[in-house]
């Protein structure tokens, strides 16, 4: 389970290949369904730091991993704490609560006057669990597969957990200033949890993988994500949640952000964003095909690296070959069962290989 270093290093690069850089995801999108030994035994209701032992999940983590470990991908699989947990929404205050195996969390700010000034009131307990769960991961791995950075949703995502999600669409209305001035604290918030983790991320195969878009670089990186910026407007993204993605984009030596097909019209500010060096693009179950985003992808594609992350169909792979160039393309094939993986891989391959 090692990485492919020259098919990995020709993505960063940029430089011209045969084929996309080929990687697997094996299960859902259900980040319910990852987990469902560790979650079976957490309490319903209120969870706190010390209710999240990471011993409950090694078979969940065990199973990942041989799920993972022959795909053939040309990135290695990598173990990140509880994708289902929303960790940086807990470590900045919000209440995380737990029912049936599905994780969320609840909104707390009533009003911007209980901030204060300076920075951003961190919940040290919450943090310091997720770093311990880090620190786990790295004693299970045993040098078997990477670690990397948890999930981690971007300011916009963040104050729509804490404000509430339809609070901040009037917010935007109501009290602009407020609203930019606590976006840039959050990315200033999210940046300080990414470097904390950084501290504790080993190496793998002399580099460092990324973890639910899966990546492996020489120096280290992570995504962010913002999905509430499906509704939000162009108008909205660039007055408020453009310069906190500015911010989060040069925070490590290389960064990507997630997108949803709702959130493309950011393509054009994202890709004049000089450390920004990925943009991933999920293909849903619901929502624009791959022929209605491929004039996004292509523009995407002339000045940034593009991941591609979906069930991609023979007709989705033909598109992508005869619509992009290989050079820093990437796609994400997910599928049900290790070997559907294996065999989408090999068909990618096919496609490629038949141009």
């Amino acid at each position: 389970m090692l990485p492919d270093v020259a098919r990995c290093t020709a993505f960063w690069e940029r430089a011209p290949t045969d084929r996309p850089l080929l990687t697997a995801w094996v299960g859902s999108y259900d980040t319910s369904q990852l987990y469902p030994t560790g979650l079976a035994r957490l309490p319903d209701g209120p969870l706190n730091p010390n209710d999240i032992t990471p011993e409950l999940f090694v078979e969940d983590y065990e199973r990942l991993y041989a799920a993972h470990r022959d795909t053939g991908a040309d990135a290695p699989w990598a173990a990140f704490p509880l994708m289902v947990l929303p960790w940086v929404e807990a470590i900045c205050g919000c209440p995380i609560h737990h029912r049936d195996g599905h994780v969320w969390a609840e909104s707390w700010l009533e009003d911007y006057r209980m901030l204060g000034d300076g920075e951003w009131p961190i919940h040290e307990g919450w943090l310091e669990k997720l770093l311990d769960f880090q620190r786990w991961l790295i004693r299970l791995s045993a040098g078997r597969f990477p670690t990397a950075l948890s999930l981690m949703r971007g300011p916009t995502d963040l104050l729509a957990a804490i404000r509430g999600a339809q609070r901040l669409v009037y917010d935007y209305y109501d009290r602009p200033e407020q609203v930019s001035q606590t976006l840039l604290r959050l990315a200033d918030a999210w940046i300080g949890v990414a470097q904390a983790q950084r501290t504790v991320v080993a190496p793998f195969a002399g580099g460092y993988s990324f973890s639910v878009q899966t990546l492996w670089s020489p120096q280290p990186g992570g995504w962010f994500q913002d999905d509430a910026l499906a509704y939000s407007s162009p108008e909205f993204w660039r007055a408020f949640s453009l310069e906190p993605a500015r911010r989060l984009a040069r925070s490590m030596p290389h960064t990507g952000i997630h997108l949803h097909g709702q959130a493309l019209y950011t393509v054009d500010d994202l890709i004049e964003i000089p450390k920004l060096d990925v943009i991933e693009v999920n293909l849903d179950d619901v929502g624009p095909r791959i022929a209605q985003m491929l004039p996004a992808f292509q523009r995407i594609a002339a000045r940034k690296r593009l991941f591609v992350w979906g069930a991609l169909t023979d007709d989705d792979l033909i598109l992508l070959r005869d619509g992009l160039p290989t050079t820093g393309l990437a796609l994400q094939l997910i599928t049900a069962t290790p070997d559907e993986a294996r065999a989408r891989l090999n068909r990618a391959k096919a496609v490629w290989a038949a141009k």
